[in-house]
Formats: structure tokens, sequence, C-alpha cells
């Protein structure tokens, strides 16, 4: 099957995963990747555990080797004086330039927009940064970890009794990322139709607000400053994580069960075999269900807890109900759902050895995505890139390399 951007071009400054999360799409799906780095100032994902005895040194990173799949890694040193110069011909090669360095960066090296653009008008590029590249907060620099906050996610996580949690992860750092492959595949088509190019700024924490909608629209409509419940729902109940029976020696087990309505509660009911308890005329109704919520999640913790996670999940959803067991990485990577899909593909890194890495999770029915590089080591192509993609002779390429251009 023909690959989805066979023939599409990007190039990629940055780190983290803000910007390499969202190229990596169009990387599985057969476009040609070029990442920018520099020995100067590496990925930061490369320096997570790290130490100088780490074996691999910085080509170890093991988040980063999952991000950066398929890609090629050049080193170039924008520091350098003629670093730019190189970059702007790497330009010149490239469809797309994603960038999610803070703002003034790419300016700095005269590779903003409105510099590349003068001489390639049907560049598309996009930047992702934390608050984006206008307004009185757009040179503060930051992560997913503030941008989570900033969005407020922070404040609707966590239990309402304790400080805020966030959610797991830098939030606005995962969400970004699929807003960038969505609308850098818009430019694309839009290119193909009418030849214009177009810059894109995407701010991570507006990307995140729009993923809050409702609690945004309730405050607007009724005043009301949704907050943290911890696991429950202001329209369900039961609705929550309960602890299940150990498993193999692990005792943190939990199934997450959610009854949405009065006719669900019935047939949880049924399910749990018709206890006394349950058939409390004060459970029969979602407004007392919410209202006596502390003992009802008790007494379904009471009927979960000598029962395996899985068997409750299977119990549960046969009934037609909400119901799911709240896996750890080693359930994830067993999953046979995730199997039956090859969620999973082996891959060789130099550094690493052999290593499992994710797909996307979507599939098309007239193409597919394919592992066929594993991510680069610190400038592993560094001479492939300059030599056979932008036809740099080898005497200025040695020059460039002996000048120090490229680290």
């Amino acid at each position: 099957m023909h690959p989805l951007f066979d023939g599409v071009k990007v190039l990629e400054f940055g780190g983290g995963a803000a910007g390499p999360l969202g190229t990596r799409y169009f990387a599985d799906h057969g476009a040609t990747v070029v990442r920018v780095e520099s020995r100067q100032r590496p990925d930061f994902l490369r320096l997570l555990r790290y130490t100088p005895d780490t074996p691999g040194g910085l080509d170890a990173g093991h988040m980063f080797a999952m991000i950066n799949v398929n890609k090629y890694g050049v080193a170039l040193n924008l520091n350098h004086p003629k670093g730019p110069t190189v970059a702007r011909r790497l330009v010149a090669w490239a469809d797309v330039v994603a960038e999610n360095f803070a703002p003034k960066a790419m300016a700095k090296w005269g590779l903003d927009y409105d510099s590349l653009r003068t001489s390639r008008p049907d560049l598309i590029m996009i930047s992702t940064c934390l608050s984006g590249q206008t307004g009185p907060e757009r040179n503060y620099p930051g992560f997913g970890g503030q941008g989570s906050a900033i969005a407020g996610f922070n404040h609707l996580t966590g239990w309402p009794d304790r400080e805020p949690l966030g959610p797991y992860g830098t939030i606005t750092d995962s969400l970004s990322p699929r807003l960038l492959a969505l609308l850098v595949g818009s430019a694309l088509l839009h290119r193909r139709r009418t030849g214009q190019g177009q810059y894109i700024d995407l701010s991570q924490v507006e990307g995140g607000v729009t993923c809050l909608s409702e609690s945004l629209l309730t405050f607007t409509a009724t005043g009301e400053i949704l907050g943290r419940l911890g696991n429950r729902s202001r329209h369900a109940a039961p609705h929550g994580a309960f602890r299940c029976a150990a498993a193999a020696g692990d005792d943190d087990r939990w199934v997450t069960i959610a009854i949405h309505s009065d006719a669900e509660w019935q047939r949880l009911r049924t399910v749990l075999g018709e206890p006394a308890w349950a058939t409390d005329p004060r459970f029969d109704t979602t407004e007392g269900r919410l209202a006596h919520a502390d003992e009802l999640e008790e007494r379904l913790g009471a009927w979960t807890r000598p029962h395996a996670a899985e068997a409750v999940m299977a119990m549960v959803q046969a009934a037609g109900l909400d119901a799911g067991v709240v896996q750890n990485f080693a359930d994830v990577v067993h999953d046979p759902q995730l199997a039956h899909r090859a969620h999973f593909r082996e891959v060789t890194h130099a550094a690493i050895g052999t290593h499992l890495c994710e797909r996307s999770g979507m599939r098309f029915s007239g193409t597919t995505d394919t592992v066929r590089l594993p991510a680069p080591c610190l400038g592993e192509h560094t001479a492939f890139v300059y030599r056979e993609l932008l036809g740099m002779s080898a005497e200025e390429y040695d020059d460039l390399e002996r000048d120090g251009v490229f680290e």
C-alpha cells in the first residue's frame, strides 16, 4: 500500500515531546523527517536518567528512542556562525518546518517564518510552545507541567480536600502533538490545492483549554467553578476505582466501574446477586446514589475485593455496563486487544538493543504505518542527510565538519 505521506519532507527543530510526537505521525506514514540536534545542547529527553556511566551515553535515552522512531538525525550547531546558513539549506529541502523552542530562538538564527518565507513562499511552518508566539506571556518558556496547571487540568485532578495533583505526565505536551499533526496535515492539503504555504502558531496552553470546554461552559453559564472530585462524577454513581484480589503477588489490582442511569444500576444489582444493601431505596435513583456515594462505594468495594479484577470486569461488561481493569504496564504490553491490532512493534537500536515501540492507534484502510528506522543516535545521519539529501560536496562537508559546524 502507498504510504500516506510518501514524498513529504519534514525538518524538525526543538526537543522533548510537544513537537517530536507530532512529526512522528508523518514519519510513520512515509514522510522523510530530519531532526536537527547538537551535542552542545542535546534534547533533554536524552538526559533522562543519564549519568556519565550510562551504557550507550546520550544515545540510550529510552523516552527519546520511543518518540523518535523512523526519523533521521543530524548534528548542527546553530550557534556556530555557519550553522544558520546550513539550516537554511535544509529548509530549502523541506516541505514542512516544525519547531517547539521558546519564542525568539528561531528569530535569533534568522530561521523564523518571516525570514524563511521570502525565499520559500510555499513553506509550511508550525511553532508550538507553551503560550504561543504572541501576548504578554509569550516569552515565558515552559513544559507540559506548567501547561497543565495554567490550562486548568491540575485544578480538576485530585481529591477535593487535598492539593491539586495534576494528571500524570505533561498532558499539554501530549495533546499538542495531536493538534500539530492535524494542523500540518490540513496545511499540506491546502497547499496541494492552492500552492500556498502558511505559518501555524500553536499554543500548548490554549490547546489544553479547548479540551476542558465543559468546565469552561459551566462557569460561563452558571458561574460555578468545577473542582476536584477524585474518581467520582457529578452525574453518575457509583463511579470509581475499586480494589480487587491480589494477582501473582501484586496487591495493587483495581477495576473501574461507572453507572450512568437507574436502569444500569438495576443491571448492576443483578450482577451483584441482589444483596440486601443494594436493594435499599436510597440507591434507586442517581440523585440518591450521589447523595450516599460514600456508603455505596464502600459496599461495592467490599464486593469487588475478593474477586480478580479481570473477573469483575468480565461480569460487569457482560451486563452491558462500563468496567475496565486498571492495567499496569506489564498488563498493557501483554494486552490481547493491543496484540491483535499489533500496537507494539519491535525495533533494534544501536545503543539500547531491541525494544518495543508504539504505533499511533489509528488504522487506515488504504495505507499502513511502518517501522523503518530506530530513533537516531545523536548525529547518526549527518553525512547521509547533508551529502545525499542536500547534495553537499565531500570537500564542503569535510570543511564544515573540521570547522565544528556539525557538533
